[in-house]
């Protein structure tokens, strides 16, 4: 266990003594695989009895659930702050593709563990469509405004283009020494589409979406 996180036989508020268990669970699960992982390991490396584990989580399945909850919420509150902090949506990509191959390299060991638990995966099953949804959203608007793409272009560029960040992100797994050149790359191919999408609708080269509804993102 790393200094950081020795256990501390302090009283703490609930919510932070909550937070300092789940910080415990994140190290284990890093360290020793979320096999390692059950409650009265976890309230000896929290410096706490497990009854009291089990005051905060019922069982072991709902702590998984509620970390891997806080770490999905943390990203997206972060990638929410980055966007909104950069005027111009080069510097906006540039700002979220970081962060999201850092998030890659701190916790993504963390969140491919908790995701191969499927009791404990399904709790994001329809959380990640609002996310994604969101986002889609929120970006498109971007487009709009700053890129002049019509809402009806915008939208589905922005779905099929967050496919490759989720790329760079599995290609950054596999080679965690090049997170310069994988940020570099992705954002050149991210600002390449958007332009080649604004320029096509501009020359009229981008052919009409069909009339039919489109499916739910």
């Amino acid at each position: 266990m790393s200094k950081s996180l020795r256990p501390v036989r302090t009283r703490l508020a609930p919510e932070v003594r909550r937070e300092l268990i789940l910080d415990h669970a994140a190290a284990l699960i890093r360290e020793q695989g979320v096999s390692a992982l059950n409650m009265d390991k976890l309230g000896r490396e929290a410096g706490v009895s497990k009854p009291l584990v089990y005051n905060y989580f019922p069982n072991r399945i709902e702590l998984l659930k509620a970390l891997l909850l806080r770490e999905v919420e943390r990203n997206r509150q972060n990638n929410l702050e980055l966007a909104g902090s950069h005027k111009s949506m080069d510097a906006m990509v540039r700002a979220t593709s970081r962060a999201m191959l850092e998030y890659v390299r701190e916790k993504g060991i963390i969140i491919q563990q908790l995701m191969l638990e499927p009791d404990v995966a399904e709790v994001l099953r329809d959380i990640d469509a609002q996310h994604h949804q969101m986002y889609v959203d929120y970006l498109s608007k971007r487009l709009v405004r700053e890129y002049g793409i019509p809402r009806q272009i915008a939208e589905p560029a922005i779905d099929i283009g967050l496919g490759l960040s989720s790329a760079a992100g599995a290609y950054f797994d596999q080679h965690p020494d090049d997170i310069d050149f994988v940020e570099d790359l992705l954002v050149t191919m991210i600002m390449g589409s958007l332009q080649a999408v604004s320029k096509a609708c501009s020359s009229g080269k981008l052919r009409k979406r069909s009339a039919r509804k489109s499916a739910p993102v």
